[in-house]
Protein backbone atom coordinates (compact mmCIF):
# COMPACT_ATOMS: atom_id res chain seq x y z
CA UNK A 1 0.00 0.00 0.00
CA UNK A 2 1.49 3.68 -0.91
CA UNK A 3 2.02 6.09 1.60
CA UNK A 4 0.34 9.30 0.82
CA UNK A 5 1.09 12.43 3.11
CA UNK A 6 -0.33 16.13 3.01
CA UNK A 7 1.21 18.91 1.25
CA UNK A 8 2.85 21.60 3.30
CA UNK A 9 0.41 24.03 2.67
CA UNK A 10 -2.70 21.88 3.16
CA UNK A 11 -4.15 23.17 5.76
CA UNK A 12 -6.47 20.09 7.52
CA UNK A 13 -9.27 20.87 10.43
CA UNK A 14 -8.28 18.53 13.21
CA UNK A 15 -10.89 17.88 16.25
CA UNK A 16 -8.90 16.91 18.97
CA UNK A 17 -9.88 13.87 21.33
CA UNK A 18 -9.61 15.70 24.34
CA UNK A 19 -12.72 15.70 27.40
CA UNK A 20 -14.71 13.78 24.84
CA UNK A 21 -14.60 16.88 22.20
CA UNK A 22 -15.27 14.52 19.11
CA UNK A 23 -18.13 13.15 20.50
CA UNK A 24 -19.67 16.70 20.79
CA UNK A 25 -22.49 18.19 18.55
CA UNK A 26 -20.33 21.19 18.13
CA UNK A 27 -16.96 20.55 18.59
CA UNK A 28 -13.38 22.54 18.78
CA UNK A 29 -12.08 22.70 15.63
CA UNK A 30 -8.55 23.49 14.91
CA UNK A 31 -7.27 24.50 11.47
CA UNK A 32 -3.31 23.33 11.15
CA UNK A 33 -0.37 22.46 8.87
CA UNK A 34 1.31 19.27 9.01
CA UNK A 35 4.66 19.66 10.41
CA UNK A 36 6.72 17.46 8.60
CA UNK A 37 10.31 15.84 10.31
CA UNK A 38 12.79 18.51 8.77
CA UNK A 39 10.56 21.20 9.99
CA UNK A 40 10.60 19.79 13.32
CA UNK A 41 14.12 19.09 13.09
CA UNK A 42 14.52 22.77 12.33
CA UNK A 43 12.46 24.20 15.88
CA UNK A 44 14.96 21.13 17.57
CA UNK A 45 18.17 22.90 16.24
CA UNK A 46 16.52 26.08 17.34
CA UNK A 47 16.37 25.19 20.41
CA UNK A 48 19.69 23.41 20.96
CA UNK A 49 20.99 26.68 19.32
CA UNK A 50 19.02 28.79 21.79
CA UNK A 51 20.18 27.02 25.21
CA UNK A 52 23.67 26.06 24.83
CA UNK A 53 25.52 27.37 27.58
CA UNK A 54 22.29 27.64 29.28
CA UNK A 55 23.17 25.73 33.07
CA UNK A 56 19.89 27.11 34.85
CA UNK A 57 17.05 24.68 33.92
CA UNK A 58 14.35 27.01 34.27
CA UNK A 59 16.02 29.29 31.75
CA UNK A 60 15.99 25.69 29.27
CA UNK A 61 12.27 25.38 30.23
CA UNK A 62 11.57 28.97 29.39
CA UNK A 63 13.23 28.12 26.03
CA UNK A 64 11.66 25.43 25.13
CA UNK A 65 8.63 26.95 25.91
CA UNK A 66 9.26 29.55 23.42
CA UNK A 67 9.89 27.44 20.58
CA UNK A 68 7.24 25.11 21.16
CA UNK A 69 4.88 28.26 21.34
CA UNK A 70 6.78 29.39 17.63
CA UNK A 71 6.34 26.01 16.06
CA UNK A 72 2.33 26.12 17.18
CA UNK A 73 1.81 29.62 16.39
CA UNK A 74 2.90 28.81 12.74
CA UNK A 75 1.26 25.76 11.78
CA UNK A 76 -2.28 26.73 13.91
CA UNK A 77 -4.24 28.86 10.81
CA UNK A 78 -7.56 29.41 13.01
CA UNK A 79 -9.35 27.61 16.03
CA UNK A 80 -13.48 27.37 15.99
CA UNK A 81 -15.46 26.29 19.19
CA UNK A 82 -12.88 26.95 21.69
CA UNK A 83 -14.41 29.33 24.51
CA UNK A 84 -13.20 31.21 27.67
CA UNK A 85 -16.61 32.37 29.47
CA UNK A 86 -18.65 33.47 26.75
CA UNK A 87 -16.36 34.52 24.49
CA UNK A 88 -15.07 32.46 21.57
CA UNK A 89 -11.05 31.90 21.06
CA UNK A 90 -10.13 31.94 17.70
CA UNK A 91 -6.53 32.70 17.12
CA UNK A 92 -3.45 30.51 18.15
CA UNK A 93 -1.64 32.58 20.42
CA UNK A 94 -4.74 32.91 22.69
CA UNK A 95 -5.81 29.27 22.63
CA UNK A 96 -1.96 28.62 23.71
CA UNK A 97 -1.88 30.40 26.31
CA UNK A 98 -5.31 29.62 27.92
CA UNK A 99 -5.93 25.78 26.52
CA UNK A 100 -5.33 22.98 28.92
CA UNK A 101 -1.62 21.54 28.66
CA UNK A 102 -2.94 18.36 27.45
CA UNK A 103 -4.68 19.93 24.70
CA UNK A 104 -1.93 22.08 23.48
CA UNK A 105 0.22 18.89 23.54
CA UNK A 106 -2.82 16.50 21.66
CA UNK A 107 -2.23 19.32 18.92
CA UNK A 108 1.65 19.27 18.87
CA UNK A 109 1.74 15.73 18.61
CA UNK A 110 -1.08 15.51 15.73
CA UNK A 111 0.36 18.03 13.47
CA UNK A 112 4.19 16.05 13.88
CA UNK A 113 2.33 13.01 13.06
CA UNK A 114 0.58 11.76 10.02
CA UNK A 115 -1.24 8.99 11.69
CA UNK A 116 -2.82 11.09 14.74
CA UNK A 117 -3.51 13.51 12.38
CA UNK A 118 -5.47 11.82 10.13
CA UNK A 119 -7.32 9.93 12.98
CA UNK A 120 -8.61 13.39 14.20
CA UNK A 121 -9.29 14.82 10.65
CA UNK A 122 -13.03 16.68 10.44
CA UNK A 123 -14.94 14.24 8.68
CA UNK A 124 -17.71 16.02 5.76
Amino acid sequence: MAIVSYDKDTLIDYVPAYGGNRDSADPCVIRLRLVPYSKVQEYSRLLAARAKGAADQSRVSELTHEVQKRQFCESVESISGYFIGGREVTTAEEFYATADTELVIEVIRAMESQSKLSEGQRKN
